[in-house]
């Protein structure tokens, strides 16, 4: 949250908070399918074929449901999940390897 002068501007947190999401599709053409994987690909990481998981914004769910719109016909499937931090801690990989903690944004050099 922005605070100045002791004070909390309302939603300024929310503007740039990520969270993770959950992405998932069935797309039924063979080319629409590449489209969206490789859309996909420039926002998460694969973790099934057809399942993504992304650390995104509440405006960068917005513009990817926008563009994934336009590459997907009425037919196609789609289905995007968001993940409270908590609920993103629970979700285990194979062997039991927790792989949605918040990237880090610093580097050790």
């Amino acid at each position: 949250m922005e605070r100045r002068a002791g004070l909390v501007r309302p939603g300024a947190a929310a503007v740039t908070m990520r969270t993770w999401n959950l992405v998932a599709y069935d797309v039924r053409d063979e080319r629409r399918l590449r489209r969206t994987a490789r859309l996909l690909e420039g926002h998460g990481d694969r973790i099934q074929f057809s399942v993504f998981r992304c650390r995104l914004t509440k405006t960068e769910v917005e513009r990817l449901r926008w563009e994934l719109g336009q590459i997907l016909d009425p037919e196609d499937g789609l289905l995007m999940i968001a993940l409270c931090e908590r609920c993103a801690m629970g979700v285990r990989e194979e062997r039991g390897r927790h792989g949605w903690e918040p990237e880090r944004t610093f580097r050790i050099v």
